[in-house]
């Protein structure tokens, strides 16, 4: 399962759409937020929110890559 994973997360990683619309997101709430007004603290959070949804999957992604190597590589001094 985590092979599958690994692939998976290396092409979604490599996809240039899929990139570009994460940075589309990220960048789109970042604007939104350094004009958003400070006294709506429901748009500040949902604005942080979406920054940091975007990072984590990103994040997530490179951890799956990571496991997958790191599961290859212990498998092999066995």
């Amino acid at each position: 399962m985590s092979e599958h994973l690994a692939k998976e997360a290396d092409r979604l990683s490599s996809d240039p759409i899929f990139i570009q619309a994460l940075a589309d997101i990220r960048s789109d709430a970042l604007n939104a937020l350094a004009e958003a007004n400070a006294d709506d603290k429901t748009a500040v959070l949902r604005l942080q929110q979406k920054v940091a949804v975007v990072d984590e999957i990103r994040t997530v992604l490179a951890r799956f890559i990571l496991r997958a190597d790191v599961q290859e590589d212990a498998g092999s001094f066995a």
